[in-house]
């Protein structure tokens, strides 16, 4: 989810985002499978747990401005997949594997409560997967922008072909004017989009590089996930930007035609692929009103 032009001077944050970021929140790390996983927590860990997960070549700082909003009523817990943000680069990047990690901190972190898990891009597919190995002790599953089928042929995006050698930049300025978002689209929220490049860079001898291994974005995956969702074993809902490249007509089509009346089916307005870059409070008001939908069914 890399590499152009982010702005060089700091946009202002808005009331609401000033007041996210300046929410108490933990961070810590786990040892899980031989890989130190790093992990962001908000609110209150006696709450029900909701794990979000990011996608590729991400961290949890994605969720930075949309995690404390979601803490009034759940213990809000997000993980750096292994060879991402400042999780240990290990060499073995499985998206199953990666799924197994999920659950282990959602385990470690709120033994015996189970959790809702978010996943957005990448990190739907690593939650569908969480959900088929795990799904009885779920409490819901969100899987967001990450097209359940996509058509046959389709290629991963250019990132995951490059140098298994990290690129080193000269100095932080120089690698933060590399930085953009894949698949390119334009940003609603640039104060969101000049976190996230500020916190996915490090030092590196020589120099800056990105924070995560790029051996581990090359791992393939399926491109059909649709029995999968249909047979899950915990309650699912699918979300999407209206204005998606990732999530098009023919996917929505898709989608509509296999869970329309099976599963609650929700397109954020003026979201594209990076929906929490673009409408973090509408995304925040979907989530909201999706947990707040199954807790009701559940207490009936």
């Amino acid at each position: 989810m890399l590499a152009a032009d982010a702005a060089t001077e700091p946009s202002a944050l808005p009331e609401w985002a000033e007041a996210a970021r300046a929410m108490p929140n933990r961070e810590g790390f786990l040892e899980v499978d031989g890989s130190s996983i790093h992990y962001l927590a908000w609110g209150d860990a006696a709450l029900p747990p909701l794990v979000l997960v990011h996608g590729n070549a991400a961290s949890a700082e994605w969720w930075r401005f949309v995690a404390p909003l979601l803490a009034d009523d759940h213990h809000v817990i997000a993980p750096d997949l292994g060879g991402m943000g400042d999780s240990s680069h290990c060499g073995r990047y499985a998206r199953e594997r990666y799924a197994e990690h999920v659950m282990a901190v959602a385990d470690a972190l709120a033994p015996g409560r189970p959790p809702v898990v978010v996943g957005h891009s990448l990190g739907g597919y690593v939650a569908i997967m969480a959900g088929c190995a795990h799904g009885e002790r779920m409490a819901g599953l969100v899987v967001l922008d990450s097209p359940p089928r996509e058509k046959d042929g389709a290629t991963f995006a250019s990132y995951v072909q490059s140098s298994p050698v990290p690129r080193i930049y000269p100095d932080r300025a120089t690698a933060l004017r590399r930085f953009r978002v894949l698949p390119d689209q334009p940003v609603t929220c640039d104060f969101y989009l000049e976190h996230i490049a500020q916190t996915a860079i490090k030092p590196e001898a020589g120099g800056w590089r990105w924070k995560f291994d790029p051996a581990a974005l090359t791992y393939p995956r399926r491109l059909d996930y649709v029995d999968d969702l249909l047979r899950m074993r915990c309650p699912v809902a699918l979300m999407w930007g209206a204005l998606s490249a990732r999530f098009g007509a023919w996917e929505r089509q898709v989608s509509r035609e296999q869970f329309d009346g099976r599963l609650p089916l929700v397109e954020i307005p003026n979201a594209r692929h990076h929906v929490m870059l673009d409408e973090p409070l509408a995304l925040v008001t979907a989530l909201r009103a999706q947990l707040a939908n199954w807790k009701a069914a559940r207490t009936r």
